[in-house]
Order: structure tokens, then C-alpha cells, then sequence
């Protein structure tokens, strides 16, 4: 055969091959593009109905770790041959027992703030006069016109306080109702906790029962070994923060240490905005600068102290997100649930990271919201 219609013969073959190489790099490139658009759109809708379920994915979310900090304690009234629904019902009693005894404490702490009102009053008001003298001296805004300023705002002022009072007692009366309800779907959720479990299983997400079964089970531990460690780590910081307080002498020190202390459920964002307010007190009562300076030291050593000591400790590596993800995550919950969202959203993406670390198709995203070294170790 010529040498020319063997290379006559071949060139169809070469370009076919292209031809089937060109279009299996497109449908895999239209493939790729499809399940991206997919991801989007599922993100997309699931945003949205967190956003509008707000009001009623909120206390489920809540009772939802209730029941998996208070399981345990179920378990264990079990073995003296109480039925599951009154094991349950002392659970809940022992929980309110707590909520009452902390709800007293800040009652009480409230309670002797107000009694010591006309002398923080008669404080502020010395350092008012400071702040009005030294107006005077940088505009030339005499005393007498910054007293008439004063006077056409106070019928604002009064509107503004009666509002807030208004506005306390109905948010009193809700966070009650809302106090009742999460109690109610907590007991439910521990009488119904087998029942639940074996729903999840049976969705079939994961290859197998015993998959289900096990990335049940790793979520549920986690989540109870988080919550118990940060109460552990709130309760040493509020101790840590009352003796501080009371060494550097500032007024109503146990109510100021339990505000710090319970502000810091919120990672990063909590401790901070939770020092300002003894910070800010102690800046208005005191006649020197120095507390407020000592406050602001005392605080960073007690974070170094937390960061440290406390949380590697006490709550470990179990919610195992890097602090880029955790902020965005908090950000993320503040704008969907609010203050609510900030402290729920991190055991839940916890609680996702487990299930993107089990599906392979789902890495990549466990291997964003996670951290360095934990990846390495995996």
C-alpha cells in the first residue's frame, strides 16, 4: 500500500479521537458547571428558609442541645428504674433548677445596682460637669446654654426610658414564653431521643446503617462535650472575674463578672464586648484612670489565661473550625438569627463539618471550615 493512503487512512482516526477528547473535556466541564449551579442554588434555599424559620428553627435548635447536654444525666436516672419520660422530667427540673438559681443571683445583683443608683448618679454627674467644663473651655459653649440643650432633650430622654421599660417588660413576658417552650420540646426531645435517631438513620445520607449510626452518634458526643466545656470554662471565668473585679475595687463585681463571663458563649466577639461594660462603669464611678487601665490588663492576662489553659483543657478540639470560618460563621448567624444565630451557629457548622468529613464529595468544604493541623493529621 502507497505511503500516502495510509496517512489518508489515519487522519480520520487522529481527528475522531480529538473529536471525542474535545467533547468529553465539555460535557465534563458542563457537568462540573451544573453541580456548581446545584450547590449554589441548594445554599441559596437553605439560607432563605433559616431566614424566614427563624422564630421556629430557633428554640428547636436550643432544645436540641439541651437534650444532648442533658442525655447523659437521663441515662444515669435510667439505672435507678425510672421510666424514660420522668428521668426526662428531672432532667428538665434539675435545668430549670439552674436557670431559677442564676436568674435569682442577677436579680438579686440588679436588685442592689439600683439600690446604689443616686450615688452612681451623684458620680456621673460630678464627671458631667468635668465634661461641660471642659466644652466651655474648647467652644465657648457657656453652662448656661448647655443646660437649656439639656432641658429641650429631656423630654426625649423620659420618652426614650419609659419605651425601654415598656419594651423590658414585653420582652420579659416573651422570654418566658419562650423559656416554657424550649423546656417543652427539650422533655420531648429526650422521651423521643431513640425515635429521632432512628429517623436520621433511616434518611439513608450516608453509606449504610451503621455509617448513620456512627456520624449520629460523633455529632451528639460532640455537641455535649462543646456545651459542657464552654459552661465549664463560664463558670472559672466568672469566679476568675469576680475576684479580679473585687482586688481592683469595682462596685457590684459579681453581677459585672457574670455579664463578662456569660457574654463570652460568643467566640472572639463576646470577651470583648463583654469587658466593656465594667471597663465603661469603672470609668464613670472612679476618680482616677487607673481602674478602668487595670481592668484592661487584668483582662488580657485572664485571656491569655483562657486561650491558653482553660479552652485547650477543658473544651479540647471539639468544635475543630479554623478562626477565619468561626468568625464567618458567627457573622453569618448574627445576620440570619441574630444573637441567637452568633451562639448557635458554631455547633451547628461543627456539627456539618462532621458530615462534610464523611462524604467525599463534601471534603473541600470540611477542608475549609477546618483547621491546619487537623487536616494534616487526617
Amino acid at each position: 500500500m502507497p505511503a500516502g493512503a495510509k496517512t489518508a487512512g489515519s487522519a480520520p482516526k487522529t481527528s475522531g479521537r480529538l473529536l471525542r477528547f474535545i467533547t468529553s473535556r465539555m460535557n465534563t466541564k458542563l457537568t462540573n458547571l451544573t453541580r456548581f449551579n446545584k450547590g449554589l442554588l441548594s445554599v441559596l434555599l437553605v439560607t432563605i428558609l433559616l431566614y424566614l424559620g427563624k422564630s421556629f428553627l430557633v428554640p428547636i435548635t436550643i432544645a436540641t442541645f439541651f437534650a444532648m447536654l442533658l442525655f447523659p444525666l437521663v441515662q444515669k436516672l435510667q439505672q435507678y428504674r425510672l421510666k424514660k419520660s420522668v428521668a426526662a422530667l428531672v432532667a428538665i427540673l434539675c435545668l430549670l433548677a439552674v436557670l431559677v438559681a442564676l436568674g435569682t443571683l442577677v436579680y438579686y445583683q440588679v436588685s442592689t445596682l439600683e439600690a446604689d443608683l443616686p450615688n452612681i448618679e451623684q458620680k456621673i454627674e460630678e464627671k458631667t460637669n468635668r465634661l461641660q467644663w471642659l466644652l466651655y473651655e474648647t467652644t465657648d459653649l457657656s453652662h448656661y446654654e448647655q443646660e437649656e440643650i439639656i432641658k429641650q432633650k429631656k423630654p426625649d430622654i423620659a420618652k426614650a426610658i419609659f419605651k425601654s421599660v415598656r419594651d423590658f417588660m414585653l420582652q420579659g413576658l416573651f422570654v418566658l414564653l419562650f423559656v416554657f417552650i424550649v423546656l417543652t420540646y427539650t422533655f420531648f426531645f429526650l422521651v423521643y431521643q431513640q425515635h429521632i435517631q432512628n429517623f436520621l438513620v433511616r434518611l439513608h445520607l450516608f453509606d449504610g446503617t451503621r455509617e448513620s449510626k456512627v456520624i449520629v452518634a460523633r455529632i451528639s458526643r460532640i455537641i455535649h462535650n462543646y456545651l459542657k466545656g464552654i459552661l465549664s470554662v463560664i463558670s472559672i471565668l466568672a469566679v476568675v472575674y469576680a475576684l479580679g473585679f473585687w482586688a481592683i475595687g469595682i462596685e457590684h463585681a459579681i453581677l459585672f463578672a457574670m455579664l463578662t463571663a456569660l457574654l463570652r458563649i460568643i467566640p472572639y466577639f463576646g470577651s470583648f464586648l463583654g469587658i466593656a461594660f465594667p471597663i465603661a462603669f469603672a470609668f464613670l464611678t472612679k476618680d482616677s484612670l487607673w481602674p478602668p487601665v487595670l481592668l484592661l490588663v487584668f483582662f488580657m492576662l485572664t485571656q491569655l489565661l483562657e486561650a491558653n489553659l482553660l479552652t485547650p483543657y477543658i473544651t479540647g478540639s471539639r468544635v475543630k473550625l479554623n478562626p477565619l470560618a468561626t468568625i464567618m460563621i458567627i457573622l453569618l448567624g448574627n445576620l440570619l438569627w441574630g444573637v441567637a444565630g452568633m451562639i448557635l451557629f458554631v455547633p451547628l457548622f461543627a456539627s456539618l463539618k462532621v458530615v462534610f468529613d464523611r462524604v467525599p464529595r463534601l471534603h473541600p468544604y470540611g477542608y475549609v471550615l477546618g483547621k491546619e493541623e487537623a487536616v494534616k493529621q487526617g
